[in-house]
C-alpha cells in the first residue's frame, strides 16, 4: 500500500516562465497606437460620409418636395382660369374668379426670374412675392384646339367681336357708381383686319350690378357717334332703358341688344354711355380695368360727373370692361382655345431634381390674338 501511494503521479510543477502575463508590454504599445489611430480615423470618416449622404438625401427630398408644392399651387391656379391675357415659356398672367368676396376677378401672374432661380407670384397687380428660389428651369408649354370660323358677307346670323376689354396684362380691376351726377362709357373703334371692310353693331356686353338701396331706377345705355376728342356727339344711334330692379346683387355680364345702326366704314369710331335715367340715389355699379402699360388701340374710358351733359376721355389707361358685338364682311380664320398647359420645374442645385405635369383648363380659355379678336360668334366664347 505504501508503494501504491508512493508512485501516485504529481501535479507538475508550475515554472515561472509559464505564468500568465498580468500586461502589455511598452513596445507592444508603440507598435500599435499607429494601427488603433488609423482604424479610429477610418470610423470617423465613415460616420462624416455617411452624415454628410444623410444631409444630401435630405436636402435633395426638401427641394423635391418644394418644388412639387411649387408645381401643385401654380397648377391648381392655372387649372381655373377664366381668361389668358398673357403667356410665354417662362411668364403667363390669366384671371381666374372672385376669391376674395369683393364681387372682382382676380388677376394671377408667375414669372420665373433667371438671375435669382426664383418664381416670382403676384395678385391684382400687386407686389411681386417669391415663391420658391431654387429653380433654374420654368417651362409653360400651352396645348390648344382650333376651331375654323367662316363669315361670310353681309350675314346677319354671323355675330362677330368687334371689340372687348376683358383680359389685359397686369390689370386692375375697379368699379364706377351710377347716379344722377356720376356716368361711365367707352370710345372704341373696331379691330378689323381688312381696312375696306364694314361693320355694324347688334349687342353689347358690361359687367354690372345693382346699388341695392330703393332699386327704382333705370339704367340708360346709348350708342352714340364720336367727335374729334373722343367724346360722345350729339348723335344718339341707339338707347336702351333697363330697371334696376333686373340687375343681380353681384357682378354678372349684361346682355343688351342693339338694333342694327347702319353699315360703318372700318374706322368709323362709336361710344357707348351708361348713366342713370331715372329714381334716386345710386342706381348701378359698372367695372372698368386700369392697367399703367395701357389699353387695346383705339379704346378710351369715357367718364362724365354732370350726369353725361359732358364727357372726358382718358389717357388710354383705362378701360370699360365689355364686349361689342356686331357684323364683319366676310372672313375666314381659326380660333385657338387653350385645353392644356405642360408645366416643368427643374431644381437649379441639383438639375437632377425635376417635376412635370400637364395641367388641364376646365373654361378651355381662349388664346386672342389679332385674327381672333375679328371674329368670334357669341356662342363660342367661353368654350368651343
Amino acid at each position: 500500500m505504501t508503494s501504491h501511494l508512493k508512485n501516485r503521479s504529481r501535479p507538475p510543477i508550475r515554472r515561472k516562465s509559464q505564468r500568465a502575463r498580468s500586461g502589455i508590454s511598452l513596445l507592444e504599445l508603440v507598435v500599435s497606437l499607429p494601427a488603433t489611430a488609423m482604424l479610429i480615423g477610418c470610423l470617423g470618416l465613415c460616420i462624416g460620409l455617411m452624415m454628410k449622404a444623410k444631409t444630401q438625401d435630405e436636402k435633395l427630398f426638401q427641394t423635391s418636395y418644394q418644388l412639387s408644392e411649387t408645381l401643385s399651387r401654380i397648377s391648381s391656379d392655372l387649372e381655373s382660369a377664366t381668361s389668358i391675357a398673357f403667356i410665354s415659356t417662362d411668364r403667363v398672367e390669366f384671371t381666374v374668379p372672385d376669391r376674395n368676396n369683393d364681387g372682382l376677378p382676380e388677376q394671377i401672374k408667375y414669372e420665373w426670374a433667371s438671375l435669382t432661380n426664383s418664381i416670382l407670384w403676384s395678385t391684382n397687380n400687386g407686389p411681386q412675392t417669391t415663391l420658391f428660389d431654387d429653380v433654374g428651369l420654368f417651362e409653360l408649354t400651352p396645348r390648344s384646339t382650333a376651331v375654323s370660323a367662316t363669315v361670310p358677307c353681309h350675314q346677319f346670323s354671323e355675330v362677330a367681336i368687334l371689340k372687348k376689354i376683358d383680359a389685359v396684362p397686369a390689370c386692375v380691376y375697379k368699379e364706377q357708381v351710377i347716379n344722377a351726377s356720376n356716368a361711365i362709357g367707352q370710345y372704341f373703334v373696331p379691330d378689323l383686319t381688312v381696312a375696306s371692310a364694314r361693320w355694324d353693331l347688334g349687342k353689347l356686353r358690361l359687367m354690372v350690378k345693382s346699388a341695392g338701396g330703393s332699386q327704382d331706377g333705370v339704367l340708360r345705355v346709348r350708342v352714340t357717334g364720336s367727335g374729334t376728342s373722343r367724346t360722345p356727339s350729339s348723335t344718339i344711334h341707339a338707347e336702351i332703358n333697363i330697371a334696376e330692379s333686373s340687375l343681380g346683387p353681384t357682378y354678372r355680364w349684361l346682355s343688351i341688344p342693339i338694333a342694327p345702326i347702319s353699315w360703318q366704314k372700318a374706322n368709323t369710331p362709336l361710344c357707348i354711355t351708361v348713366s342713370s335715367g331715372d329714381g334716386t340715389g345710386d342706381v348701378a355699379y359698372v367695372q372698368y380695368m386700369e392697367c399703367a402699360t395701357g389699353m387695346p388701340t383705339n379704346a378710351n374710358l369715357l367718364t362724365s360727373t354732370n350726369g353725361g351733359t359732358s364727357w372726358t376721355a382718358s389717357n388710354g389707361t383705362r378701360g370699360l370692361r365689355h364686349y361689342a358685338y356686331g357684323f364683319y364682311d366676310g372672313y375666314n380664320g381659326n380660333r385657338q382655345f387653350l385645353t392644356s398647359i405642360d408645366l416643368r420645374l427643374v431644381s437649379a442645385s441639383n438639375n437632377s431634381t425635376t417635376t412635370e405635369t400637364s395641367i388641364r383648363m376646365l373654361a378651355k380659355p381662349e388664346l386672342l390674338t389679332t385674327d381672333l379678336l375679328t371674329m368670334l360668334s357669341e356662342e363660342q366664347i367661353n368654350a368651343p
